[in-house]
């Protein structure tokens, strides 16, 4: 497999079942498949990453949508630590700099995930724009983003969907 002097690295290849929700693959059905390459053979996985994105067997995307919550309970901890320091519009580009890229990342992908999958995001996502603001826990968080001119995760999933479908249309 060498075209154009290009080689896979199988040390670093696998391969994955997928299934939907009715069938899962069983950890036996998955050993018991065998995939080779040039007599190598590849291990199965039930995630893989692929360009930032993680990628389930159950295309449910839980563990991408786990790995995101991770970076912005990170972000949630630092803008506690920071909004008595910084004014507002620096916060709002530091919301753009650590929160925002990482919900915006392959969202036209993910961002169909069931909504139980999704909440713990907007969840996260309404909790650090009310640190930032000093707003109550039970607050509506509709007047924060206008006030702060920052997209809802679902808007921001249709955002980029309709800059998609234009670019793919035009």
């Amino acid at each position: 497999m060498r075209l154009n002097k290009l080689s896979i690295n199988y040390s670093k290849s696998v391969y994955m079942l997928t299934r939907s929700m009715k069938y899962l693959c069983s950890p036996t059905e998955l050993t018991s498949f065998n995939v080779h390459i040039n007599n190598v053979l590849l291990q199965g996985t039930t995630c893989v990453k692929y360009l930032g994105v993680l990628i389930d067997s159950r295309l449910d995307w839980s563990f991408h949508v786990l790995l995101i919550k991770r970076k912005l309970l990170y972000a949630c901890n630092m803008f506690f630590k920071i909004r008595k320091i910084v004014p507002i519009d620096i916060l709002r580009l530091l919301y753009f700099s650590f929160v925002h890229c990482h919900l915006q990342y392959c969202v036209i992908s993910w961002g169909t995930a069931n909504n139980s999958v999704l909440q713990p995001l907007s969840l996260l996502q309404n909790n650090i724009l009310r640190i930032m603001t000093f707003s109550k826990y039970r607050c509506h968080i509709t007047p924060l983003h206008k006030k702060l001119k920052i997209l809802k995760l679902n808007d921001i999933y249709q955002f980029e969907l309709a800059k998609f479908m234009h670019k793919f249309h035009h």
